[in-house]
């Protein structure tokens, strides 16, 4: 595929997102969650070579895209201990984009007679709630354990959709470590900006002491170097990647 025919099957797939009308309203209000285009590279890149026609494949990405939105969407509820509380109103609001983002990715599945793969991104959403479960209550025993949880937090849909195309081990890995990353990149900036982050109960737990850090900060940092340097190092061994893709990673890697 050329790469005028992928950007052109990229805007095609936003498009069938941003083209719902409740979508553009939650947008407008700003209620429902942003449509992560990473995310969509990725799962674009995943269905590519597939035996689906390019409408197919466009709707399938897109209602992929819906569950990621919803959980996004949902994740914006507030912890209780977040510094910057929503009003009630504004969880209820939520709450509602989230169910709209998730029938909508049901109904599209449906449509398209695809129950298997509506089957293995549950999957996919079960183990991201079990994850963000762990993290919040720290049930880990281990700094890999820790990491690995907080990966399934952000990637374990895409892991779903990508065994479920069968693309290889290295490229799923690849993925999700870029996942991590941008994670670990919004949480610095976060911090650097109200001074909160939801990783720093892991800070103050001990995770990564042998780091010696002396701040939160720091720590993240550090954990940011190794996380980057796994993403070049997979970039690196992957199977040849669509341009699109490619320049992303690099664009995130040096920033």
């Amino acid at each position: 595929m050329t790469y005028q025919a992928k950007e052109a099957g990229l805007k095609e797939v936003e498009q069938l997102v941003h083209e719902q009308a409740v979508y553009q309203y939650l947008q407008e209000n700003n209620e429902g969650g942003q449509m992560d285009k990473d995310q969509m590279l990725f799962l674009h890149e995943a269905i590519s070579g597939s035996d689906l026609t390019d409408a197919a494949a466009h709707r399938v990405v897109s209602a992929t895209l819906y569950m990621i939105l919803a959980h996004d969407t949902h994740e914006k509820i507030d912890e209780p201990d977040d510094i910057i509380q929503l009003t009630r109103k504004e969880q209820e609001l939520t709450v509602l984009a989230g169910d709209f983002y998730s029938a909508l990715y049901y109904r599209t599945l449906a449509e398209l007679e695809m129950i298997p793969l509506l089957r293995a991104l549950q999957g996919g959403v079960q183990e991201t709630n079990t994850a963000k479960t762990n993290i919040y209550q720290l049930h880990v025993a281990t700094d890999e354990e820790y990491l690995t949880q907080l990966t399934m937090t952000n990637a374990a849909i895409f892991t779903k959709f990508a065994k479920y195309f069968m693309k290889d081990q290295t490229f799923i890995e690849l993925g999700c470590q870029f996942f991590l990353l941008k994670r670990l990149q919004k949480e610095l900036t976060t911090y650097r900006e109200i001074g909160a982050s939801r990783l720093k109960r892991a800070y103050d737990h001990g995770y990564f002491a042998k780091e010696a850090v002396t701040n939160f900060e720091s720590w993240l940092v550090a954990i940011i170097r190794d996380v980057k340097s796994e993403v070049e190092r997979l970039n690196n061994e992957s199977e040849t990647l669509s341009n699109i893709l490619e320049k992303r990673i690099i664009e995130v890697i040096n920033d």
